[in-house]
């Protein structure tokens, strides 16, 4: 007669089994690539931001800033706007989490006048970021919607990480959604920020 505990031996080893099985195949796959859905419960009303040329969604918890309070954040910020002779990063909209301390800023991607013989690209505007942070540790991975592929650039940086999740338009202007928090508050945020991502809608 087969007991308990044999039973229970034998289940936890398929269950060991086929955990490996799945592992395996994921290791097979890109690594640097994942699908993302929206959803409706954790979002906000569709935004529709006609300069950006783009509609979207925000996470619950997550309130525009004032003008006012955005200005300042803008000058604080200036510094990240990497290097002013190429690029020029120009949030258009902030969203605060008050909860986690978390921001999020929605703008563009421009080029400054002394760089106007260059060609912008998503890879280039890429490159140039991490050339001028060299001191942060980056990866990137590729974020597939219903309707688009998303460039996510993460860097993190002490017990800071940043999402920056870069688009174009159809003006060909290059959109960033950039998601700002501790490492500690990213497990459970990281549906919220997904789901923000898979509403993103090209106008």
């Amino acid at each position: 007669m087969i007991t308990r505990k044999i039973i229970s031996i034998l289940l936890l080893s398929l269950l060991f089994l086929s955990l490996f099985a799945c592992n395996s195949k994921d290791s097979d796959e890109e690594s640097d690539t994942k699908d993302v859905q929206p959803s409706i419960k954790l979002l906000s009303d569709i935004i529709i931001n006609e300069d950006l040329g783009i509609s979207y969604q925000v996470p619950l918890k997550w309130e525009l800033m004032s003008a006012e309070l955005s200005d300042r954040l803008v000058a604080r910020l200036d510094s990240d706007n990497f290097d002013g002779n190429f690029i020029v990063y120009k949030p258009n909209a902030f969203y605060f989490n008050s909860d986690i301390s978390s921001l999020l800023r929605v703008g563009s991607i421009t080029k400054s006048e002394k760089s106007s013989d260059m060609k912008l690209t998503i890879d280039n505007y890429i490159e140039l970021y991490q050339k001028f942070n060299a001191n942060k540790n980056f990866s990137r991975e590729k974020i597939h919607t219903n309707t688009l592929v998303i460039t996510q650039l993460i860097i993190e940086k002490a017990n800071l990480i940043s999402f920056k999740n870069i688009l174009m338009n159809k003006q060909n202007k290059i959109i960033q959604f950039d998601f700002s928090l501790k490492k500690e508050d990213y497990e459970k945020e990281k549906e919220v920020i997904n789901s923000a991502l898979a509403s993103i809608k090209i106008l």
